[in-house]
């Protein structure tokens, strides 16, 4: 009985040294990038802006825009993000005034226009806050194969959290998306991408 249950080991070893890192591979590969060939974003999308005024995206034509999704009680990948955009604007230097970060709040419910604006003023760059309905913002996520989640917390004092994506959508001159930077891009290789874009 020992030595079937050796064996039985063995075996079950050998098929998880196996399995495990292709299934590891697997999610990697499946978090490692969105493909842009499956984004196929309307060239507009119409939501309120942080002063209250109606944003339509088309109406930025001839900017570069890098649109990000998330909300100002995120503990994490929103302030890194931001904190790297600053540092991304440093570089770009002039140019950084035709690069517009819009920012669209995953949580409307508490971010409202007066406090994404409070929120984006803290970065310094060159921002403004999106916000609408679940049914408005949920259809600009889905455009952008973007996802948000509400998700349980121990503490009520922490507030709504979300699990959002954290992709940077670069969207050029013409309103096509054409690149996506990630959160561990430094800012050096997205101030060079946005100069490319540029000059594309």
């Amino acid at each position: 009985m020992k030595i079937k249950n050796w064996g039985l080991s063995i075996f079950v070893s050998i098929i998880m040294g196996v399995c495990l890192p292709a299934w590891g591979q697997m999610q990697m590969d499946k978090s490692a990038d969105m493909d842009l060939g499956i984004i196929n974003p309307q060239k507009d999308f119409t939501l309120h802006d942080q002063d209250g005024k109606i944003f339509h995206l088309k109406d930025h034509r001839g900017q570069i825009v890098l649109l990000f999704f998330g909300y100002t009680a995120c503990p994490d990948e929103c302030p890194t993000t931001l904190s790297k955009l600053a540092r991304v604007y440093a570089l770009l230097g002039p140019m950084g005034k035709q690069v517009l970060t819009v920012f669209v709040t995953v949580d409307p419910k508490h971010d409202t226009g007066p406090k994404l604006k409070e929120y984006l003023q803290y970065f310094k760059i060159n921002a403004i806050g999106l916000t609408g309905t679940k049914q408005e913002i949920d259809a600009v996520l889905s455009s952008y194969k973007a996802s948000s989640m509400k998700v349980q917390t121990n503490s009520s004092a922490m507030g709504d959290m979300f699990d959002h994506s954290d992709y940077l959508y670069l969207i050029d001159t013409q309103g096509k998306t054409s690149h996506l930077f990630h959160l561990e891009d430094k800012a050096q290789d997205m101030a060079q991408t946005i100069r490319g874009i540029s000059h594309g």
